[in-house]
């Protein structure tokens, strides 16, 4: 990702790090790259060469709490409303003209937490939206609560270990952070490893992300996961307060902080045209965007989660294809 990074700060002080590549010409729309965890703004570098090469804008942040972007101590700082208030002035500023929404401008691309975040920046403003992509999470609807507690529970009856376990600790362990920042390599190496099937046994049970890094082991790791986009990950990671603002997402997400503000759009529907790309999970996750998309193009692909890191060609293939 050669073009130089630019600040922004949106109305409510904070300053975002950003990568935005002009399209070529107005017929082109711009693509807002919004990634999840534990992840930044170079883990899209794939879809912006692509991308940039073919004449289309790109706008691709550090999202709040991550890389180069500000880090707010106070998980309220990143409800999904405010959140999408901040990509809104980010995307009035820098994208639309003269500040009136076009709507062939602005294609929102998300993956993983960027994906829930694009979904609730879609319900919100849903004049900016010209189409919209997801990539390997389907969002649940607007009013839905979340119980980790209960979640866990059921897939441990069910799976034998609990499916998101990496988040009831990353989001009520004061310490994690700090964890993750001291075992940054064993994390990256977990996270971005080459079997799919570590994660049932690593990163999703209870307790066992927390064991894995503090022994510092290793798995291998994907191919995919260059030495270039491992050293770039490291520098944002592995440092005091590389993971503080990741985990307070997830703060945000098991207080459901977010709840107060989605009271009123519960019977929201995504109206634009959305193209969703799966891989693992890829049913479950359909259905759950299916519920509340009127407009709604499906593609599997082979993969893991990091479907656009592994399979990059075909990702931005279907990508360009939606589009055109």
């Amino acid at each position: 990702m050669d073009s130089p990074r630019q600040t922004f700060k949106t109305a409510r002080g904070h300053t975002y790090s950003l990568v935005h590549i002009p399209p070529r010409d107005s017929r082109r729309p711009t693509l807002l790259l919004l990634h999840g965890f534990p992840s930044h703004l170079h883990d899209w570098v794939h879809q912006t060469g692509y991308l940039a090469a073919h004449g289309y804008g790109v706008l691709a942040p550090d999202l709040l709490g991550y890389g180069q972007t500000d880090q707010p101590s106070c998980p309220d700082a990143y409800r999904l409303k405010l959140m999408s208030d901040d990509i809104a002035d980010m995307v009035r500023a820098l994208v639309m003209v003269a500040g009136h929404p076009k709507r062939s401008t602005l294609v929102g691309v998300g993956h993983d937490f960027g994906a829930t975040l694009l979904s609730r920046a879609a319900a919100y403003y849903p004049e900016l939206w010209h189409r919209l992509v997801f990539l390997a999470v389907g969002p649940p609807k607007l009013g839905t609560p979340f119980d980790v507690d209960s979640i866990n529970h059921m897939t441990r009856q069910i799976l034998g270990f609990e499916l998101l376990g990496y988040i009831k600790w990353l989001a009520t362990d004061p310490q994690a952070a700090t964890t993750l920042e001291s075992h940054a390599q064993a994390v990256m190496n977990l996270v971005f490893c080459a079997d799919h099937g570590v994660w049932d046994e690593w990163y999703r049970p209870l307790g066992k992300m927390k064991e894995f890094c503090e022994q510092e082991r290793r798995v291998a790791m994907g191919a995919w996961y260059t030495a270039d986009l491992q050293r770039q990950h490291l520098e944002c990671f592995a440092r005091p307060g590389g993971y503080r603002g990741a985990t307070m997402w997830y703060t945000m997400w098991t207080d459901n902080l977010f709840a107060e503000d989605e009271k009123e759009l519960q019977e929201f529907r995504i109206q634009t045209p959305t193209l969703f790309v799966g891989a693992e999970g890829f049913a479950q996750q359909r259905d759950l965007l299916a519920a509340w998309c009127e407009d709604l193009t499906c593609r599997e692909v082979d993969g893991g989660h990091w479907i656009h890191l592994e399979q990059a060609k075909r990702i931005n293939t279907l990508i360009q294809d939606f589009l055109e």
